[in-house]
């Protein structure tokens, strides 16, 4: 081993050692500084992620660790006292600034503000925010979808996004199902029979091939058990 290479790892571990030691000492800072907990000013002293940046140099992957266990610190804490999480979004953002393509802090901050913190519309950003950067992953589209069918009623968008997910890798299998609904829901019936046809053609199991005939009933198309359509 040469030894510039040997001096590249001292310079690499020293610098590991002191992004450390400073993530420490910022948690302390924080915590002295306001050793009483107020939700209402706790945004202020939150330091931006683009702060981080110019430091990093290389190592943006660790800061986004670090500040994602600080927004898992931040819920809990909330979750125990006041159940309001006023800097949730704003924290989520600075995870990401750092790392685009951390994929659960999309889906696990998405669900957090959606269903806990009760900010839809900041769940609706970050998701989109994901689907963007991952075009390829299922959970971004998917929970989009569900939150559309849930929370916003949107049913037309709610059909949008899981359709989206449906066309991707690795889905879950209930969601071509769920689409097959919602092409019925929304006057797309043809579409729709089309769909639950497929899916009783492409399956084995009995229970699924159960609900694409009581489906397919519901639209006046009535499989015989041996003979298909």
């Amino acid at each position: 081993m040469s030894y510039l290479t040997k001096m590249k790892m001292r310079c690499s571990l020293f610098f590991l050692l002191s992004l450390c030691l400073i993530g420490v000492w910022m948690v302390e800072w924080d915590l002295d500084r306001k050793p009483k907990f107020q939700p209402d000013e706790e945004s202020s002293y939150w330091i931006p992620a683009e702060w981080f940046r110019p430091f990093l140099v290389g190592y943006e992957l660790i800061g986004a660790d670090f500040l994602w266990l600080q927004t898992i610190q931040y819920v809990g804490r909330h979750l125990l006292t006041d159940r309001k999480f006023p800097s949730l979004y704003p924290q989520l953002l600075r995870v990401v600034t750092l790392d685009p393509y951390f994929v659960d802090v999309y889906r696990l901050g998405g669900l957090f503000l959606a269903y806990t913190g009760n900010q839809v519309d900041e769940a609706v950003s970050l998701w989109k925010k994901g689907a963007d950067l991952h075009p390829d992953r299922w959970e971004p589209p998917h929970d989009l979808g569900i939150l559309y069918y849930l929370l916003k009623k949107d049913y037309p968008q709610a059909l949008y996004w899981l359709e989206k997910a449906n066309g991707l890798p690795g889905r879950p299998e209930y969601v071509s199902r769920f689409v097959a609904r919602l092409l019925a829901s929304t006057g797309q019936k043809e579409t729709a029979i089309e769909m639950w046809i497929k899916i009783y053609d492409q399956t084995d199991v009995s229970w699924v091939k159960d609900i694409a005939r009581r489906e397919l009933a519901k639209l006046g198309v009535h499989l015989r058990r041996e003979e298909g359509r």
